[in-house]
């Protein structure tokens, strides 16, 4: 895929989103499971979640975008589209960093399906699987970024 076509796709994914979820009350994030705490605290605890499933995985984290993502939410859906294209646009040519971002967006999706918040739910699986699609078909072919991605994610 020719980067044109990935940076296409990417604004339609972006401009899909707002489509889908414009006028959609997201649940406010400044309480974690139900023990208020700020922005930098969601984060953090975000992060240090992300970090114990990667070590149940084997893994160690190597990005900062489970915070950056949980830094978007304070600023709404729009923040968290500024990160996803920034991240997406920013690293798509490390196959190593957009798969944990494609993580991050599924265990966001996780993450708020636990506490109740169904539109959030709904918002990050649509980028999961979305922005996950775009991955795949930019690394597409027999090489050594497609296996790590898919293998990643698997």
């Amino acid at each position: 895929m020719e980067k044109s076509e990935f940076n296409c796709r990417l604004r339609e994914i972006i401009s899909t989103a707002k489509e889908q979820f414009i006028g959609t009350k997201f649940e406010a994030v400044n309480n974690w499971m139900g023990t208020p705490v700020n922005m930098f605290q969601y984060a953090a605890t975000s992060e240090r979640c992300m970090e114990r499933n990667l070590a149940e995985c084997g893994k160690k984290r190597k990005t900062t975008f489970m915070s950056d993502l949980s830094t978007g939410e304070w600023f709404g859906f729009n923040g968290v589209l500024d990160t996803v294209k920034n991240a997406v646009s920013s690293w798509k040519d490390d196959e190593k960093y957009m798969a944990e971002f494609v993580l991050c967006c599924n265990w966001k999706a996780w993450e708020h399906n636990a506490r109740k918040n169904t539109q959030w739910v709904r918002a990050y699986s649509f980028l999961y699987d979305n922005i996950r699609d775009l991955m795949y078909d930019y690394y597409s072919g027999d090489d050594e970024k497609t296996h790590y991605f898919g293998k990643y994610l698997d």
